[in-house]
């Protein structure tokens, strides 16, 4: 009726292969940023209105602050 379920390990938490992607603030991390979102943009058709808002609200937030900074 009941298995035996052996004691936890403790061991380090493991990284999931596509759930934790680093991605560096280069130009070659756009390029797989780009690549993420366009996949997704494909994949997961639900994910669309979400995606734009995301972007929307990014570029709308980028150029306040991009002017909020240089401004003389």
């Amino acid at each position: 009726m009941f298995e035996q379920i052996p004691p936890r390990q403790k061991s380090q938490p493991q990284r999931l292969p596509l759930g934790n992607v680093t991605v560096p603030g280069t130009k070659a991390g756009a390029v797989v940023s780009i690549g993420l979102v366009a996949i997704a943009w494909l994949a997961i058709p639900l994910a669309r209105p979400f995606i734009l808002g995301v972007v929307g609200l990014g570029t709308f937030l980028g150029v306040l602050l991009y002017r909020l900074h240089n401004r003389e």
